[in-house]
């Protein structure tokens, strides 16, 4: 045993502050009670380690972990470790005094004897804490902060003695920067052993704002909170060294704004805390790999000159040495963006950055890691060579969803590099269209185009290649506005130029083409265009177009009533997606956006809400507007439909109100109809009415066949209206008008949604001898396909004929139970009362006039003249319609017109 043969001086000086964590002044501290709920849940485990780099608030959280504990009556010993510790019998000597801070007299016998075992085994001083502590009565808590400081080789031995024998009734809790080596694996694995690293002790978004802004007393926008969370990746350590930046700059935005890693105040945490703690071998090797954004061993083997970069970075990630994993292969690396800007800075010194950036492009494209290589070689200045692999690599790169970084990268050149390389110019115009600067985009292609048919075949790079690049740019942007058939005209006219020996180009054209055709309804013409992109690719292994061309197929299924099948498609293309691109890939975005809106009509959206946020705002190339506005529409419906109205309705307006304006109308129309929808579920029909008005005035000067789905939204809301108004001769003369032409293969769900409010306009105009067949086939046809959400969305009009058709079916509606309860429950959530959906006969269109005009305060005689009746009939109208709504008097009358929707909202 390493103990033997070592002795203690007969007098050990304690520090006492080594035994209790240190009080920083008097601050309020972030409370993390998701983090912190973890650690409780935590403690009954034997061992609870906490393991992440510097700053990263481990000694805080332990901190406050043994305040709570100690509150619930539970005993708590401390020991902040230091590098003296190392001696194992100092360790020991320590341990006995943190735990007889809550247990007077422990271990007294141990540190007596201490002097008749110094020669002998040592053994005998560890089996002696062991004994004594299985005598200890109750729970104990050890917590043992900076435990990575102790690095004595004798340690390992005195570790794995001490944990495997602690009795269960004592809890070990260490804070350290460095994970287990490889010898201490199983020991320090396991059912009964918790880590906490890195990633769970990162702040979130909401933590960040509330350090900043509420601890810290910062008075900062929302943005510059999002951009200091982003660039601090959650370490809480770099906030704290912003603070005391930002309280000393003179320009707190502009620090905001350009703040990075070699911000003094951060640099010397760095340097000091961190970096001078390490061999100069480790630190050059830091230097020369921070200059790449991921790295593997062979890539850091290429630039260092070195063959152990497979160790060394092992022994990083194991250090937590601000260094994450970024596959489960832990094949490739990342550092903490500011530790690498720090890095960065050093190497700036040595003066080899540029040369290091070069050898990665180059090393990258010998690996078809094209989009790396392109931004290594702008990194280091080589244009040239970067312009090269753009000519000649652009389509492959579009082919293959790797232009994100690199449009971006491009952006950030100086405007003279921009100017000088036409391929720069090309890509630089599509970051404008991403940042949604569509008229500055279109003006520079056409700039580029022209000055590419000048110089004709002059050109090294392929002019021809770099026209249709630029073109196929210019067809998404317009498909970006909602310009259809513009987007059309130039897919056409390239299709019929680009050469079947460049397919990613045309797979990509095929593509936008089909999109076009889906959103102006022509799906004939979509699926042709689908089989040329499915020929092209072919001959184009592009997993990314495969992927688009499916999420487009998905998108047909939906128009088509074929739920499920676009709900297969949609899943197969995440899998796909999630294996090439990973789980946070724009792609992935755009199929959740299009996979939502069918998982939504199948009342299957929760699992999937929680990823809109982020697709509708992290745009992919394949994203026109009206995908992210579905999106947009299946977070606020959920939201309302669960209960949240007046939230939801805010937040549907808040949308709508940027929404208005040219190739807007067919989005615009559908999120209108919404909000006719949640008006009158919320029993506010005036609104409800003036919206259909602005939606009919907005719709009024468009082509009908050109925006066939917005005038069917309009229909909807129209009829709607009508029936909660009990104007229902109105609503069918409505719904058939707009049935009779829904006439083809794709409208399939439309037709849907039209039967089921026809089905109810026809049982309140007359009766049940047409409306119940029409209800039943509708209601087997669509629940058949995947429908639910159709009929809960409806549920406010739908039940009471629900109600009356059940009644009916001797013995057949048994099979309907669950939509039946599902119906209840959906007036339940929002607070209607299902009894009472259809309280009262039917009022008719002359009834409702005359209450309204009673509600108004005219006369009888006032009303008589308004309507040209004679006071008697005025009299005699309202005579039935209070035996109709069960009043005696006028007043009773409003009252009742208002609760029940027929006038006005709800008191």
């Amino acid at each position: 045993m390493s103990l033997e043969g070592l002795s203690l001086p007969p007098s050990l000086p304690l520090l006492r502050t080594k035994l209790a964590p240190v009080v920083v002044g008097a601050r309020p501290q972030l409370i993390r009670r998701a983090l912190f709920q973890r650690l409780i849940e935590a403690r009954e485990r034997r061992l609870v380690i906490l393991c992440a780099p510097a700053g990263y608030g481990k000694s805080t959280l332990l901190g406050q972990l043994r305040q709570a504990l100690q509150a619930s009556g539970a005993r708590v010993a401390w020991l902040s470790c230091d590098e003296a510790d190392s001696e194992p019998l100092r360790l020991l000597h320590y341990l006995v005094a943190a735990i007889d801070t809550q247990l007077p007299g422990f271990g007294g016998a141990i540190l007596d004897g201490e002097q008749g075992v110094a020669g002998g085994p040592g053994q005998a001083l560890l089996d002696a804490f062991l004994s004594e502590l299985r005598q200890v009565e109750g729970e104990l808590y050890l917590i043992l902060d900076d435990f990575h400081s102790i690095r004595h080789p004798s340690l390992g031995p005195l570790k794995r003695g001490l944990i495997e024998g602690l009795p269960a009734h004592v809890r070990l809790i260490a804070g350290t920067r460095s994970g287990p080596r490889s010898d201490e694996g199983g020991l320090l694995r396991g059912a009964n052993t918790v880590w906490l690293r890195a990633e769970d002790l990162r702040l979130s978004a909401e933590e960040t704002a509330t350090y900043l802004c509420d601890i810290q007393q910062l008075r900062l926008s929302s943005e510059q909170v999002e951009r200091l969370h982003r660039r601090s990746e959650g370490w809480i350590g770099a906030l704290q060294l912003i603070v005391l930046s930002l309280a000393r700059h003179p320009d707190p935005a502009a620090f905001i704004a350009e703040f990075s890693g070699s911000e003094r105040h951060i640099a010397d945490y760095l340097n000091e805390d961190v970096l001078a703690r390490l061999a100069p071998e480790l630190r050059l090797f830091l230097e020369q790999t921070s200059v790449l954004e991921q790295f593997s061993a062979e890539l850091c083997n290429a630039l260092t000159g070195r063959e152990d970069a497979g160790a060394i970075l092992q022994r990083l990630h194991n250090e937590q040495l601000f260094i994450t994993a970024l596959d489960e292969q832990g094949e490739w690396f990342s550092y903490h963006p500011l530790f690498a800007e720090c890095l960065r800075g050093r190497l700036l010194r040595r003066g080899d950055g540029r040369r290091l950036q070069l050898a990665a492009a180059r090393w990258c494209e010998q690996r078809s890691l094209l989009d790396r290589a392109v931004n290594y070689a702008l990194a280091a200045g080589e244009y040239a060579f970067a312009a090269g692999l753009l000519a000649r690599q652009g389509a492959r790169l579009l082919a293959d969803n790797q232009l994100y970084g690199i449009l971006s990268s491009v952006a950030a050149l100086p405007a003279q590099v921009i100017r000088e390389y036409p391929v720069f110019q090309i890509f630089y115009a599509w970051q404008l269209a991403f940042e949604q600067k569509y008229l500055d985009a279109e003006a520079l292609i056409e700039d580029i185009s022209a000055r590419l048919l000048q110089q004709g075949q002059a050109l090294h790079d392929r002019p021809h290649e770099l026209l249709a690049v630029a073109q196929l740019i210019k067809a998404l942007v317009q498909l970006y506005q909602d310009r259809l058939q513009d987007c059309l005209a130039i897919s056409r006219h390239w299709l019929g130029r680009v050469p079947l020996d460049q397919p990613e180009i045309r797979a990509s054209l095929a593509c936008v083409q089909a999109t076009a055709h889906a959103l102006l309804g022509d799906y004939g013409e979509a699926s042709r265009s689908l089989g040329l992109a499915r020929e092209s690719l072919r001959r184009a292994p592009s997993e990314y177009l495969r992927v688009v061309l499916r999420l487009i197929e998905a998108l047909l299924c939906k128009e088509q009533g074929r739920l499920e099948r676009g709900r297969t498609l949609a899943e197969v293309a995440r899998a796909r997606v999630e294996r090439a691109f990973g789980r946070r890939s724009r792609v992935g975005g755009v199929l959740a956006l299009a996979y939502a809106d069918l998982l939504y009509e199948q009342d299957r959206h929760a699992a999937i809400l929680a990823e809109l946020p982020l697709a509708t705002s992290r745009r992919d190339l394949a994203t026109p507007v009206e995908l992210a506005s579905r999106g947009q529409l299946v977070m606020v419906r959920a939201r309302f439909y669960a209960g949240e109205c007046e939230p939801a309705l805010e937040q549907l307006e808040e949308w709508l109100a940027g929404l208005q304006g040219p190739g807007y109308e067919r989005v615009y129309a559908q999120a209108m109809g919404c909000r006719v929808q949640f008006l009158l579920w919320l029993r506010r029909p005036h609104e409800a009415e003036r919206i259909c008005l602005q939606l009919q005035r907005q719709l009024a000067e468009l082509p009908l066949r050109r925006h066939g789905d917005a005038a069917v939204a309009l229909v909807l809301c129209q009829a709607r209206l009508a029936l909660a108004e009990r104007r229902a001769p109105r609503a069918l003369a409505l719904l058939e008008a707009c049935l009779a032409e829904q006439t083809a293969e794709h409208q399939h769900e439309r037709r849907l949604r039209l039967s089921l409010l026809l089905a109810v306009a026809c049982w309140r105009t007359n009766g049940a001898e047409r409306a119940f067949p029409l209800f039943q086939a509708t209601l087997q046809d669509a629940w058949h396909r995947g429908y639910r959400r159709l009929f809960l969305d409806d549920a406010l009009w739908l039940l009471p004929l629900w109600d009356a058709w059940s009644a009916s079916q001797v013995g057949g509606a048994g099979s309907w139970q669950e939509l039946d309860r599902q119906l209840r429950e959906q007036c339940r959530r929002l607070a209607i009362d299902p009894q009472a959906l259809d309280d009262h006969p039917e009022v008719s269109p002359r009834e409702l006039d005359i209450l309204r005009l009673v509600g108004a305060g005219l006369a009888n005689r006032e009303i008589a003249r308004a309507l040209h009746l004679s006071e008697a009939t005025i009299k005699w109208h309202l005579h039935k319609l209070f035996a109709k709504l069960g009043v005696r008097s006028r007043t009773q009358a409003v009252l009742r017109g208002r609760s029940s929707g027929l006038l006005g909202e709800a008191t």
